[in-house]
């Protein structure tokens, strides 16, 4: 019998947030310690779904579900968060070993309070705990910052394969697999990790410049002998020293031919690392074209305060545009603004209130507050079902949230934030997407997966933000350097 452990420990640090990252984070989105954590993420669309997919009710398999924990983007993790699962990882692989195997869902752009590579340290600790002997394999974002530490630890990484991450399920799947077959004796695992020294904006893996690539990986995976290709993107809101794009290849017991595959691909992202940039608007550029679309819905991304990557969702600089332009036949999500919440639960449905709505977190960087009368149309108590392709069966809890009609724009405003990506957050709100003519949806790519099928157009729209779409922008301080596009290779 088999005993593998599976644990989920994620966060995508936003190192340029103030936002620290505590205990309270992870309880408003994730924090199931054992059992819970079968009850809670069976059957969805994600990692841990995929990995109990294939471990449940194999009869050569025990499984030690420890805990999952997972949090909105934005600073540094605590120290005491960091601590508390690393030692429950700890504690469980001295308590049930003699271990077999260890299953970790992680993100890959952790920092905490004390470092900046969490998924290293965490990985470091759990390989002091359970030996060389025991398979350590992980799951990891697109958008991870692999690092040394974190290859040297593990013995398998598998990054997603898509932006949007419409692929958890798979990656979570394709991992437990390999685990089963190394630990019958059918494969031995040979990773290798190829650094490149360039920092990539937040391109969609449907872009024609990353398309290719994505059909290279799998041309490679087809071959006898592969067992897995992941391009990592990085993430460029992290400001660490291994920050940058990594190419991973695993084969079964030939490293030699996984490092021709990681070289093959990183010679060839260098190669095109001046056409690997996004196609953007400004506002004014973004609402004309808007306006002149014959069909809706069009749908605006507003690519910099997404919530996402770290950005606290409250910014007002589109909102404000499409307020002064009487935009018609609109609905925003998000803004989260508490306190407008708050207003809005006092006056009641079917009242008038005047607000300061959003721009309470960083005003000068991602806008002032709106000063507007706004109609409370409905209040929620927030929660609400993902059921498109990326996280599909999660709940969601934005707690207690409005929509107020702002002139003809129906704004969700919110006590918690999440990233719009899926569609139910129309509809747990009262509002028919496909019947507007114009969305602003706080994403970046994400929203894509459930609202590609009913967007007429999608305009990419870069105002001033926490989530830096051109990383010559950036202040950077902690990354290595030279590195492109900061210096000129």
């Amino acid at each position: 019998m088999f005993q593998i452990i599976v644990a989920e420990f994620k966060h995508e640090t936003n190192t340029f947030s103030s936002q620290r990252t505590d205990f309270a984070a992870y309880r408003r989105s994730l924090y199931a310690v054992g059992d819970d954590l079968v009850s809670i993420l069976t059957g969805t669309a994600t990692e841990v779904g995929g990995m109990l997919d294939v471990l449940e009710g194999q009869p050569d398999v025990s499984l030690i579900p420890v805990v999952a924990a997972n949090a909105i983007p934005a600073g540094p993790v605590a120290a005491d968060v960091f601590e508390d699962i690393r030692g429950k990882l700890v504690d469980a692989i001295r308590v049930h070993g003699p271990i077999d195997g260890i299953l970790l869902c992680l993100h890959g752009a952790m920092v905490t309070e004390n470092s900046e590579d969490g998924e290293g340290d965490l990985l470091e600790a759990v390989r002091q705990a359970a030996g060389d002997g025991v398979w350590i394999m992980a799951t990891l974002d697109l958008h991870a910052n692999n690092t040394q530490k974190m290859s040297c630890c593990a013995d398998v990484l598998i990054n997603y394969d898509y932006y949007p991450h419409a692929d958890m399920v798979d990656r979570g799947r394709e991992v437990a697999q390999i685990m089963l077959r190394t630990l019958r004796g059918e494969i031995r695992p040979a990773m290798v990790c190829k650094s490149i020294p360039l920092i990539l904006p937040p391109l969609s893996t449907n872009e024609a410049i990353l398309r290719p690539y994505v059909d290279q990986m799998h041309a490679y995976e087809a071959a006898d002998g592969v067992l897995t290709v992941s391009i990592a993107h990085g993430f460029l809101c992290a400001d660490i020293h291994e920050l940058g794009m990594t190419v991973v290849a695993v084969t079964d017991q030939d490293p030699e031919r996984a490092g021709e595959i990681a070289d093959e691909l990183a010679a060839k992202l260098w190669q095109d690392r001046q056409r690997l940039k996004p196609e953007n608007m400004t506002v004014d550029e973004a609402l004309d074209e808007a306006e002149r679309s014959a069909e809706g819905p069009v749908i605006l991304a507003d690519l910099t305060d997404n919530p996402g990557g770290g950005s606290p969702g409250d910014g007002t600089h589109i909102l404000r545009a499409m307020i002064s332009r009487k935009m018609k036949n609109a609905a925003v999500a998000l803004v989260c603004d508490p306190e407008s919440v708050a207003a809005c639960v006092q006056a009641g449905v079917g009242q008038t209130v005047r607000l300061l709505l959003g721009g309470h977190i960083y005003p000068d960087l991602l806008g002032q507050p709106i000063e507007c009368d706004a109609y409370v149309r409905l209040i929620s108590d927030g929660r609400y079902r993902n059921r498109g392709p990326m996280s599909g069966g999660i709940v969601v809890d934005l707690q207690k949230s409005a929509v107020v009609l702002v002139d003809d724009i129906e704004v969700i405003v919110t006590t918690q934030v999440t990233q719009p990506y899926d569609v139910e957050i129309f509809h747990a709100h009262g509002i028919d997407p496909a019947r507007k003519n114009i969305l602003l949806l706080k994403s970046t790519n994400h929203f894509k997966a459930a609202f590609g099928p009913l967007a007429k157009r999608v305009l990419n729209v870069s105002v001033p933000g926490l989530l830096a779409q051109d990383p010559r922008s950036v202040s950077y301080i902690n990354c290595r350097r030279p590195i492109y596009p900061l210096d000129d290779l």
